[in-house]
């Protein structure tokens, strides 16, 4: 059972020696190279370690992320879950090319998607498999060791006429990265620049079988409630959840105060790629119940609760909404830890109304006094307990009752 998760990183330089992007690359251990069995598969584990473990802000800092795929990538759905503003689609060479693929690539094509296509040769019969694809193709990758520079050379004013931009790969020292330069080549990658970088995070997969409830649920039309109630129990899908709003959403003036809002402005359907994608990523492996994420994951579920249990109390005095932000203070106060990463960080990959942030990172607002109460009545620190309750007009047994309920929502989750 595999406990960690792997994913490769190269940069893609311009003529500058400048990071322009990035591929991410699949990896199954920490080695630079790896086997791959199913294309898909590993298109679909890459997003989710790039997406859910990582974070595009920390992977690629936004630069475009290109990830290779093959055409049976393209036809699936889980091809939504990718946004078109930062990632480019690498067509793997040996993609059976059909009718019915160039007008799915047409289709994502007016989308905004953009693609690349990955060696390239001067081989007629390649040409002629991929000529109906070139239209479509903003970036093409020619292996500069793969043929003799005369060849290569021929191939740029081919390329140059397709108005397309070339990519040198496998760039391995300073001569070829000056001959590549001076061949017309827009982009390079390879050695000479970096070896793959591969980061490695603890695997948190939540459990397949709450995506497949998950998905049940999407696919039988249920209401709003029972949707959100899956991710209340989940401080991992929850956070992930967010992240993923961001890189399809970010950037808007629409700050997130609650997983019902936040899954309001994803809509159903890019909900629904998105669960399939970690569903599909997760293959045959199996899930680690007694990995942190687990205890980390039951701790915040019951702070959650009670935080809402004692917004029940004050509410009467402060904003109606003030439950749900404080649900979702909850879940997310244990963060840092489930995820191995400060709260800045993971919130630089959010759109978190700054309420939250704010109460999760320099505990103020009145988010941030009952994030400390739930703290300090967890340890019974009753040093601590006290001033929080008279600052928030809250009585010990008002408190007492709150924690009994907040338990016993916590353990039918």
């Amino acid at each position: 059972m595999e406990l960690s998760v792997y994913l490769g990183r190269m940069p893609i330089m311009n003529t500058k020696s400048e990071i322009f992007a990035y591929e991410l690359l699949h990896r199954s251990t920490d080695s630079t190279h790896t086997v791959v069995d199913d294309n898909l598969k590993a298109t679909a584990r890459v997003l989710v370690n790039a997406l859910n473990y990582i974070g595009l802000q920390s992977l690629t800092e936004y630069k475009p992320a290109f990830i290779k795929v093959d055409e049976k990538a393209i036809f699936d759905d889980l091809i939504f879950s990718i946004s078109e503003k930062y990632f480019v689609l690498e067509i793997l060479e040996g993609s059976l090319i059909s009718s019915v693929l160039i007008e799915r690539i047409l289709e994502l094509h007016k989308r905004g998607y953009r693609f690349a296509l990955n060696h390239y040769t001067s081989n007629q019969d390649f040409i002629l498999h991929f000529k109906a694809v070139f239209p479509f193709i903003s970036y093409i990758k020619i292996d500069i060791r793969r043929d003799t520079r005369e060849k290569i050379s021929f191939m740029l004013e081919h390329i140059k006429a397709l108005d397309a931009q070339c990519i040198a790969e496998k760039v391995e020292d300073m001569e070829d990265f000056e001959w590549a330069k001076e061949a017309g080549f827009d982009f390079f990658e390879g050695y000479y620049f970096s070896k793959p970088q591969i980061y490695i995070k603890e695997k948190i997969d939540p459990d397949s079988q709450t995506l497949l409830n998950l998905i049940y649920l999407l696919k039988k039309e249920a209401s709003l409630e029972e949707i959100i109630s899956i991710f209340n129990a989940s401080p991992y899908l929850s956070v992930n959840l967010l992240k993923f709003i961001h890189i399809h959403h970010g950037n808007k003036d629409e700050k997130i105060a609650s997983i019902e809002q936040g899954l309001v402005l994803l809509g159903r359907q890019k909900l629904s790629n998105w669960v399939e994608l970690m569903i599909y990523a997760q293959g045959d492996d199996e899930y680690d119940v007694d990995n942190i994420a687990s205890p980390l994951g039951k701790i915040a579920k019951s702070r959650a609760a009670l935080m809402e249990e004692l917004a029940h109390i004050i509410s009467d005095i402060s904003e109606p909404s003030l439950s749900i932000s404080a649900y979702l203070v909850g879940i997310l106060s244990l963060a840092e830890a489930i995820f191995q990463s400060s709260f800045k960080t993971l919130f630089m990959q959010m759109d978190l109304d700054p309420a939250i942030s704010n109460a999760l990172i320099l505990k103020e607002g009145v988010l941030g006094d009952l994030l400390q109460l739930c703290i300090a009545a967890e340890s019974n620190n009753f040093g601590e307990i006290s001033p929080i309750l008279n600052r928030l007009k809250i009585s010990q047994k008002q408190l007492n009752k709150a924690m009994i309920l907040g338990y016993q929502r916590a353990s039918q989750t």
